[in-house]
């Protein structure tokens, strides 16, 4: 079956797939952005072609338009998603992923990840990437971000409400200019407490929604949080 009509018969079946085919990734010429999210979706993970498009197209419009900064992860799982930022961080800025990895936390997932295989992944997937690693083996609580000034970050970490406003402000208390926040499972109905975070942290802030995306084959949605001004005076 074509790879369209096998995306449209498993939807209409209610047999949702993050990791069919879009299109027919062997047609010539092969777009970029398709052949790489192809050579990820291996790796274990719930980041989609969607968001490999929404990343790379925000990510590389910061580049051409002089926006600078460091770039955070929190919750990289096996790195799908971190191999698609990694693709855009250029020379003299870092990539700063947290991840508990093997620590036991209020979310558990089969076959943890690890500080290692995270840097294995990087290593083959994304070679050129321009800046440096950091790789920080804690909770988000726990990590150190003195003097960051964080151009673009992804919120895929901890589902309480807590734990999610706490990523919040702190992401919010080191953006740079122009920078933006990428905050995973918005309104998924399985982690509520995250959309309950997010709507306390847009109220009591300064931040507005640049992009609300449905995914394909997802529950929730992914947000995009910016600021219009400068100046983002939020206590972590």
């Amino acid at each position: 079956m074509p790879p369209r009509a096998l995306r449209a018969y498993r939807g209409a079946r209610g047999r949702w797939d993050r990791n069919d085919p879009l299109f027919d990734v062997d047609a010539e010429p092969g777009g970029p952005l398709a052949l790489l999210y192809e050579s990820v979706t291996h790796l274990p993970g719930y980041f989609t072609y969607d968001d490999t498009v929404a990343f790379s197209l925000l990510m590389a419009t910061q580049n051409i338009s002089g926006v600078s900064g460091d770039v955070l992860e929190i919750g990289s799982y096996h790195g799908r998603s971190t191999v698609i930022i990694a693709q855009h961080v250029k020379r003299g800025e870092r990539l700063i992923v947290c991840d508990t990895f093997e620590e036991a936390t209020e979310d558990t997932y089969p076959d943890p990840p690890s500080p290692d295989g995270l840097r294995r992944t990087l290593s083959r997937f994304a070679p050129d990437m321009g800046g440096t690693l950091e790789i920080h083996a804690c909770r988000s609580d726990e990590m150190n971000l003195d003097g960051a000034s964080l151009r673009f970050v992804h919120i895929d970490g901890g589902h309480s409400h807590d734990v999610a406003l706490h990523d919040l402000r702190l992401s919010a208390a080191h953006l740079a200019p122009h920078g933006i926040i990428a905050v995973d499972d918005y309104k998924h109905p399985a982690w509520r407490e995250v959309t309950t975070a997010v709507d306390a942290f847009l109220d009591e802030s300064g931040f507005h929604v640049l992009a609300d995306v449905n995914r394909w084959a997802e529950s929730g949605r992914k947000l995009y949080l910016t600021s219009s001004g400068s100046d983002t005076s939020h206590t972590a």
